[in-house]
């Protein structure tokens, strides 16, 4: 039974655990931005894989109107963090706030407003 580990294999094994930490994250602003100008109704769909958060927590449906006719669809991402997206009266998604303590974007911790609107 081989007791210590060559050094070149300790360094193969940090080295491919640390290619995989970087793969493997994506922020919450690039996830968001790629559902900008998408249908609301794919955004549910993909809800409720078994795989989604929304999913593996129960989530309920939560929405709120906005004033200019616009309404506002939660989706939950993690412990502490949602992203409520603003939705026009076509269904299509337009903007998106991220809420909560939990949420971890780009540069700094702090909530991102982004209004991106296509109309």
């Amino acid at each position: 039974m081989v007791k210590y580990l060559s050094v070149n294999a300790v360094w193969l094994l940090l080295y491919i655990i640390l290619l995989y930490g970087c793969a493997s994250h994506i922020s919450l602003e690039d996830l968001s931005r790629d559902w900008i100008a998408k249908p609301l109704s794919e955004l549910k769909q993909e809800m409720k894989s078994p795989d989604s958060y929304a999913s593996k927590v129960g989530w309920k449906e939560t929405t709120y109107p906005l004033p200019n006719g616009n309404f506002v669809y939660i989706q939950p991402v993690s412990n502490d963090c949602f992203v409520h997206w603003e939705v026009n009266q076509g269904g299509t998604i337009i903007g998106y706030q991220a809420k909560g303590n939990g949420c971890k974007q780009g540069k700094s911790d702090n909530i991102t407003n982004i209004q991106i609107r296509s109309e």
